[in-house]
């Protein structure tokens, strides 16, 4: 890596761990997705793969696919992991109906695995939260020098004359202790509609969208264009997002994410424990060198 991305991702670092949240925008990501070995042709093909998203397993207006990585801080790799269900409990800070349940999503496949891009959005996560250390997660290994990172790519769909929730569960965490939301392609969104929001713990995990405390708010971000960022500690600070809504009402919208999810192993204790397995995935395995174009 040259001196020049080293720099720029150490100054980002220091302000993730000032403000325990850092937006990065769509030039600089683009600019270190390419230092990080990701190629021109694959920036523009990754913002359309929204395109071969899955049916949500419980949302109807949500397409999904998702992947396990384990970004091992020793050996400087990131290795993707097998098929697991995913789980979050309302002791994650994730409130809603399914609190708790397993969820099955269909997998992200080859068409990801081998875009230099997507390869590049895994490195610059591990980067990012390399040696950056918040309040732990409960029940999990903070002297593990092995971070588990599920990666959800998502399309939110609004149809003519409706909403499509950002996040029904309201104010939530991801039940990690890093979330990275990378804005993707999008499609008839009215404008100021579909905002990421940071809140401080005062905002009660929970709350609707439309009554949330706009004092409790650290950081809304509107108007995404594809590869901005938002990085958060999810174990300090709490996020939600508004609805999208059309911007021409004669055609559905829809607004695509990234968001890779780390956190520490958990140990036996822990809910989940037995769906956080670090075996390398029988069927797609990847393995990428973090010092390697």
């Amino acid at each position: 890596m040259n001196d020049l991305l080293i720099n720029k991702i150490r100054e980002i670092k220091e302000e993730y761990k000032k403000n325990k949240h850092v937006f990065i925008p769509q030039a600089i990501v683009i600019d270190l997705i390419k230092n990080l070995g990701g190629e021109e042709k694959d920036i523009n093909e990754l913002i359309n793969y929204g395109d071969y998203l899955a049916q949500d397993p419980t949302l109807s207006f949500r397409h999904t696919r998702t992947g396990r990585y384990l970004f091992d801080n020793d050996i400087k790799t990131i290795s993707r992991l097998e098929y697991q269900p995913f789980v979050l409990t309302e002791e994650d800070g994730f409130i809603r109906e399914d609190s708790g349940a397993q969820r099955h999503f269909r997998a992200i496949d080859d068409r990801w695995q081998s875009n230099s891009a997507y390869q590049a959005l895994l490195k610059l996560k591990m980067l990012l939260i390399e040696g950056n250390t918040f309040t732990p997660r409960r029940l999990t290994n903070p002297l593990s020098p092995k971070l588990i990172s599920t990666v959800f790519h998502l399309r939110l769909i609004a149809q003519p004359n409706s909403l499509s929730e950002l996040s029904i569960e309201g104010v939530h965490k991801d039940g990690v202790d890093h979330t990275m939301i990378v804005m993707m392609n999008k499609n008839n969104v009215k404008d100021n509609s579909g905002a990421l929001r940071v809140h401080s713990p005062a905002e009660k995990i929970g709350t609707p969208w439309q009554e949330i405390n706009h004092e409790n708010i650290l950081y809304e971000h509107n108007n995404a264009q594809h590869f901005d960022i938002l990085l958060i500690a999810d174990n300090e600070l709490n996020h939600s997002g508004t609805p999208i809504f059309t911007h021409d009402n004669n055609n559905q919208a829809y607004q695509d994410f990234i968001v890779l999810l780390s956190r520490y192993p958990t140990i036996e204790s822990h809910p989940a424990h037995q769906f956080d397995s670090i075996n390398v995935h029988p069927d797609l395995p990847l393995t990428v060198h973090l010092n390697q174009p």
